[in-house]
């Protein structure tokens, strides 16, 4: 069953509801696998005014909605279930996963990282961040098959594991026949499992349209659970049910029973189904696939001492008698779970499994039997497999076509059969066959030094903007501070360096169509400026009108680039103006103040709190060169002395630091350009994109003054928001513009950083009833993920 593909146990008897509290009430359905019921629940108390409570079911609620196989939603609450105090490393896990179903590789891999960072001593996390990484080389891979969704076998339920029978195919559905069915299965609120038989409209054809899917009724059904099944020849059934028989109490006195395996001889008449020997009321075995001698099975079970969740084992069946199971081995079995196998030809092992390198959710893999063994499980890619669960393959005798199962979107219900055909043969992981464009001998080199020493910065980041492709491959300096990277010819590209505490720097390139040369260096090494206490930076490309002090349009770029230091790095400035000696001092002073102060004006327009800035103009009095009074100079000479600079004043880290941290990207991987900042390679174009310009630098150290000025004080600056209740909208590890479209034009929308998440936040209400009707109308213009928070000392917490 693909329902229970984890936790292999069911629920068979309930009891009555004592007028326990909500939560309480909630935790009884959810300890009797009835998830449908524990949602509406655990909806309610999650509106509690007990932290504990609320707690605890916004983390309960994420668990339901990962066990119906609703990835939106277990998403949506597991990234509130970490924002929690102390909550638990696990929440980080299933949200990692979650980002992985919806392909957000880069969040899932944080996501791992941060559990992995929780429960050292688990190694599931780092194994998965790893495979967030790994999945970067399938994404350009050509497809492995043709696919489509066959309408025809699915309905609005769940509908899976097809099988090869006689002319036609039978699944597994928890389909409803008839209102009078009335055998509902609360972990899903619909039916049990029954077997189900189409044949294709023309014979053989299965990628054209099937007939409508008939029960198998009393032959193969009973009034549980039935299915999958494996036939062998068409005379012998192999099937996976659960039964009243039997039932195993577990720690909280609930009884349940577990999957069984049972097989059958296709005689005339009903079959008599007898039981596999190695069956227990202890654990599970189910998803049984034989050999062509009938005698042979693989199987899948969750019984002690497996590698993972759910194991495959082998049984050998010597005349009555099956023999003791044998776990398949670490070749095959992974940490995570492996589930639904099926042998064609008895030397392709096809099966699903969560626990080996993949897109996300279950993947399909095929394992060769050579040499008396299993070989190494070769992932059969997509669009076969998706970031969803695809499992339960059935493949026909020409290796290329058949049916498989998946959960992935736009399907008609929960599970639905889709067919394959023309499918490639399944290559090892590192020797598949890129598209030609994607192979390139043509490389760049480039370095990066101190801006001050000249010296070469080992371990910074360096951002490599295709803007052919809208990717950004992440580099790494060496100890020389070089960096090396593929590249295309005519392509435009954007380098960046960025390491924590430094000035970045970034060169736009173009290598030209009719270059031989097939290693290409950078048109100038990218230079980083340190961050540093009374350091001085000139903001180049400042110009004013002859005695003027206003703004013009060509100076606001480097106040601008001015304006996102100041936004990634929490510092406090000096914002001076200079001028020549050439007017009279008093003169001098008053314009370079006035000058000052309109440049202060417009970055304080610009969001930022003037209490950070100061402004200052010193006139002709810090000289940087000879050209006092009455020294005769060049234009150039005095053009030097024109400028305006910014001195650091403070730099005191947060405890929470909210810059951007190149270090959460992995060195090697390649990411979409939309998880960075929209402004991010802004200033990086220059003037036009011609090969081999570069944009011009718009901030730099400042030449020392020949005069010697004292140091001003360090100031600091502090921000107090006042206590309210907001809707969040939605939450992002990287930040986004406010007037983004995925905040569906909401007004009086504030962000706010939370550990490394930038909180959306709308309203500022007085009273939670307020937040709540905010909440409703956020709803309406389609933010169906807005729930209420509170907003205390500028910190976003659980409200009430």
């Amino acid at each position: 069953m693909k329902n229970t593909k984890i936790i292999f146990a069911v629920i068979i008897l309930a009891y009555g509801l004592q007028a326990f509290p909500q939560i309480n009430r909630a935790n009884r359905q959810y300890d009797l696998f009835r998830y449908s019921k524990a949602i509406p629940l655990y909806k309610k108390a999650a509106q509690s005014k007990d932290d504990k409570v609320r707690k605890e079911a916004t983390a309960k609620l994420a668990d339901c909605y990962r066990f119906i196989n609703d990835v939106n939603e277990a998403r949506s609450w597991y990234l509130r279930a970490t924002e929690f105090s102390d909550t638990d490393p696990l929440n980080y896990f299933y949200l990692g996963q979650a980002l992985r179903s919806q392909e957000k590789y880069a969040e899932a891999r944080q996501a791992f990282l941060k559990f992995s960072e929780l429960a050292p001593e688990n190694g599931f996390g780092k194994l998965y961040a790893d495979y967030c990484l790994s999945i970067n080389d399938w994404l350009s891979l050509s497809p492995s098959a043709e696919v489509k969704n066959v309408s025809s076998l699915n309905s609005k339920y769940s509908d899976f594991g097809p099988a090869f029978y006689k002319d036609g195919v039978v699944l597994t559905s928890d389909r409803q026949l008839s209102l009078l069915d009335s055998r509902p299965y609360y972990w899903t609120n619909f039916s049990y499992l029954d077997l189900y038989y189409s044949e294709p409209k023309f014979y053989q054809d299965y990628w054209s349209n099937m007939s409508e899917p008939a029960s198998l009724s009393q032959k193969f059904n009973q009034s549980y659970h039935d299915g999958p099944a494996f036939f062998v020849d068409n005379s012998m059934i192999f099937l996976t049910r659960t039964t009243m028989e039997k039932v195993k109490r577990g720690e909280k006195n609930l009884r349940t029973h577990v999957l069984k395996i049972y097989y059958a001889k296709l005689i005339d008449g009903k079959p008599e189904y007898k039981e596999f020997s190695h069956n227990s009321d202890q654990f599970s075995n189910g998803h049984p696939t034989v050999l062509s001698d009938r005698k042979t099975m693989i199987f899948a079970s969750d019984r002690p001492g497996g590698s993972g969740g759910t194991d495959l084992y082998k049984s050998v069946l010597d005349g009555s008698t099956w023999s003791e199971p044998e776990n398949l081995g670490n070749e095959i079995n992974s940490i995570g779970n492996e589930l639904f196998p099926t042998i064609v030809n008895d030397t392709l092992l096809y099966f699903a499994s969560d626990g080996l390198p993949g897109y996300g959710g279950l993947d399909l893999y095929v394992s060769t039997f050579s040499n008396n063994k299993w070989g190494a499980p070769v992932n059969l890619k997509a669009p076969i497999n998706s970031s969803y669960d695809d499992f339960a393959i059935a493949m026909a005798a020409d290796l290329a076509s058949g049916f498989f199962s998946s959960d992935r979107p736009n399907g008609l219900g929960s599970d639905d059969i889709y067919a394959f055909r023309k499918a490639s043969k399944p290559v090892k992981q590192g020797e598949e066959t890129k598209p030609a464009l994607a192979v390139s001998n043509l490389n760049i080199s480039g370095k990066v030094i101190d801006k001050t020493t000249g010296i070469p910065i080992p371990g910074t980041k360096v951002f490599l903007l295709s803007t052919k492709t809208n990717k950004v491959k992440v580099l790494e300096t060496g100890p020389d501070g070089v960096f090396t990277s593929p590249v295309e010819k005519g392509v435009l590209y954007i380098a960046k360096a960025e390491k924590p505490d430094f000035l970045s720097d970034c060169i736009n390139f173009r290598i030209s169509p009719d270059d031989t040369a097939s290693l290409q260096k950078t048109p100038r090494d990218l230079m980083l400026d340190k961050l540093e206490v009374n350091k001085s930076f000139v903001i180049e490309n400042i110009y004013y009108d002859l005695d003027k002090w206003y703004i013009r349009e060509d100076a606001k770029p480097p106040l601008d680039n001015l304006v996102n230091v100041l936004k990634q790095y929490p510092i406090t400035i000096e914002l001076s103006s200079h001028t020549d000696s050439r007017a009279s001092h008093e003169y001098n002073d008053e314009l370079s103040q006035k000058r000052a102060e309109s440049a202060v004006r417009y970055i304080m327009l610009q969001g930022i709190d003037p209490s950070r800035m100061i402004a200052r103009g010193y006139g002709e009095t810090r000289l940087v060169n000879k050209c006092a009074d009455g020294v005769d100079c060049s234009e150039a000479e005095h053009q030097a002395n024109r400028r305006t600079e910014f001195k650091i004043l403070s730099y005191v880290k947060p405890a929470t630091d909210k810059r951007f941290n190149p270090d959460v990207f992995t060195t090697g991987e390649e990411v979409d350009v939309y998880l960075f900042d929209p402004d991010f390679f802004d200033y990086c174009f220059g003037s036009n994109e011609e090969p081999g310009q570069i944009a011009k630098p718009v901030i730099k150290e400042s030449v020392k003054p020949m005069s010697n000025a004292k140091p001003e004080e360090s100031v600091s600056a502090e921000v107090n928001d006042s206590d309210c209740y907001g809707v969040q909208l939605l939450a992002s590890i990287t930040e986004i513009p406010l007037n983004s479209p995925e905040l569906k034009g909401a007004e009086g929308v504030k962000s706010y950083f939370s550990g490394k998440w930038y909180k959306y936040i709308a309203g500022c209400t007085q009273t939670y009833e307020q937040a709540v009707a905010l909440k409703k109308k956020m709803i309406e213009k389609g933010l169906t993920e807005a729930f209420v928070i509170k907003v205390e000392n500028g910190k976003v917490v659980s409200a009430r």
